[in-house]
């Protein structure tokens, strides 16, 4: 085979693309998979989808787990976000009607971490449980 007038034995372009593919494959191979968490904020509050009972619930995540939080903003008439100020980690505000996501990896260091609104941290607040 010849490539720019060289030429080239197809053992040698097969080990190339054999590579490029193991290359392209190894971010899906080597992440952890991702938890979901949906966080729908009303009335000024944080609720899980599914408990729309408990305000600003406590968050239980493994250490090391990566995890992939939605936040959906049913709260007319305002702009909210989320974010983890310990992990560095944080959305964008989004208005009202709106949906974002934050993947973030948990830290090996088990404990509890604080979340919040940045805008409305003094009510929106929760805690994320590593364990």
């Amino acid at each position: 085979m010849s490539i720019f007038g060289r030429t080239v034995s197809a053992r040698a372009v097969a080990a190339l693309a054999l590579v490029m593919l193991v290359v392209a494959l190894l971010p899906a191979l080597s992440n952890t998979p991702t938890r979901e968490i949906t966080l729908v904020v009303r009335g000024m509050t944080f609720y899980l989808k599914d408990d729309p009972r408990t305000p600003n619930p406590t968050l239980e995540v493994k250490a090391g787990e990566r995890v992939r939080v939605v936040l959906e903003n049913q709260d007319r008439g305002m702009t909210h976000d989320f974010a983890v100020p310990a992990f560095d980690a944080g959305l964008d505000p989004i208005d009202w009607n709106e949906t974002d996501t934050l993947v973030f990896d948990v830290p090996e260091t088990p404990g509890t971490y604080e979340y919040v609104c940045r805008p409305h941290r003094l009510m929106m607040r929760g805690t994320i449980r590593v364990s």
